[in-house]
This record gives structure tokens, C-alpha cells and sequence, in this order.
């Protein structure tokens, strides 16, 4: 089990003004879906959590870093299990306020540049590259590489977009949203793995199809690339 945060901590830190984010933002940092009505939408997104801390298996000897941390839910288990917790994200502001609220020891940072080579064991980006660029994402994942020790992992989760998917949308009162979403896990397994070695695969809601979602372990592998990059900094 990992740490969860009841609906009532999320409407706390929610009620907070910060007037930067709009309403679409929080769309697209899934907030409504921690807060949504039906049991089955709330049990799925932690479940990637999950999924992620399974693959990941913590210690307290890790470096670790949440990239698009979001408003920060998943802070609590990377700072319970982990040595040392970054995280960056476009709107940080209520994930701030979480880690304040709860006491965490998290280090916010700007840009990936404040970060040393060699330096992390795992980058964790859950549904958060499919709403980056092709080019853009081809960049962050050779600083990733750059980022990660030589035996670093990326674990990554995304939305499918299949059928199935969209009429859970539909059904879910979320139609019309969805516009940042601009790849699926599918197509970012393929990216990816030009970069890192595919390892282990997670699906959601079961083990059988219609998948919904994925949760996909990546191992730096250098072998794919005869020297580390060397790119402009993100």
C-alpha cells in the first residue's frame, strides 16, 4: 500500500487561491479525478501510484525525481520511502503547499539544469509526457539519460486513447477535455525506447484488455548510444 491522500486533505489544499491556474490547467493536472464521485475513477488513479512504487522498489538510499509532480500526491511516498526527493512542475504552487502542509522534505526546482549528472536512480513521470511535443520530448529524455545514474530507471504512465478509454471519458462527465493529451502510451513506449531499454509493463485497470492505461519501467541503457548527449538545457 502506498500513501494516500484523503479527499478531504485534497479539498483543503484545493481551497487555497492561486490564481495562475485555471480551471483548464486543473483539468489537465487531473483534478478532478482525485475528487470525482464515482469510487472506480479515484481507486484507478491511485492505482497507477501503485503500479509505479511496485516497479520502482523504493529505499531510502534513492535519489529520486517527480517530474510533473503535479498538485503533489505522490510527494508523501517518495519522501516516506526515499532518500532525497526532486520535483518540477509547470504550476508547483499547490504542490508546494502540500509539501508545507505535510512537512515533507521535497526540493522544488526550476529547471533540470539544477540537477547533477549521474545523480538520480529513478524519474518518474506519470501521465505527464503525453502532453509534450514530440521535439520537446526527444530533449527531456536525453537529459533524463544525462540526469540518471548508469543503472537509473524512468517509470512512465499514460493513457492508451483507445475506444474504450474515450467512452470512460464520456461516461466519467469529462467529454470535451482531454485537448492537452497529445500522444498515448503507446506511441511514447515506442519514443522512448529509442533512449532506454524497455523493462517491465503494468496494466490498468486489469491484467486483460480494454487497457486504459500503462505503466511502463524504462533502464538507462547506453549502450544504445555510444557517448551521453550533449543538449541544451530544458
Amino acid at each position: 500500500m502506498i500513501k494516500k491522500t484523503s479527499i478531504q486533505e485534497l479539498n483543503a489544499l484545493l481551497s487555497k487561491d492561486i490564481s495562475n491556474i485555471s480551471n483548464h490547467n486543473r483539468d489537465e493536472m487531473a483534478i478532478p479525478s482525485y475528487l470525482h464521485w464515482n469510487p472506480l475513477i479515484r481507486w484507478l488513479m491511485w492505482r497507477r501510484y501503485e503500479y509505479i512504487s511496485y516497479l520502482s522498489g523504493f529505499s531510502k538510499d534513492m535519489n529520486v525525481l517527480e517530474f510533473g509532480c503535479g498538485i503533489g500526491v505522490f510527494l508523501p511516498e517518495l519522501d516516506s520511502k526515499c532518500n532525497q526527493v526532486f520535483a518540477i512542475d509547470i504550476f508547483p504552487e499547490f504542490a508546494k503547499l502540500f509539501s508545507n502542509m505535510l512537512h515533507l522534505n521535497v526540493c522544488f526546482i526550476d529547471n533540470l539544469s539544477e540537477l547533477s549528472n549521474e545523480s538520480l536512480d529513478i524519474i518518474i513521470a506519470a501521465d505527464v509526457l503525453e502532453h509534450i511535443n514530440d521535439n520537446e520530448l526527444v530533449e527531456y529524455l536525453k537529459i533524463f539519460s544525462e540526469k540518471l545514474k548508469s543503472n537509473g530507471r524512468l517509470i512512465i504512465s499514460g493513457p492508451t486513447e483507445n475506444i474504450v478509454y474515450k467512452i470512460g471519458r464520456l461516461l466519467a462527465g469529462f467529454a470535451g477535455k482531454g485537448d492537452y493529451h497529445l500522444t498515448n502510451i503507446n506511441n511514447l513506449t515506442c519514443v522512448v525506447s529509442e533512449y532506454f531499454e524497455l523493462g517491465r509493463i503494468k496494466y490498468l485497470p486489469f491484467k486483460f484488455p480494454p487497457f486504459l492505461f500503462k505503466v511502463c519501467e524504462f533502464n538507462q541503457c547506453l549502450s544504445k548510444h555510444s557517448v551521453r548527449h550533449e543538449v541544451t538545457t530544458v
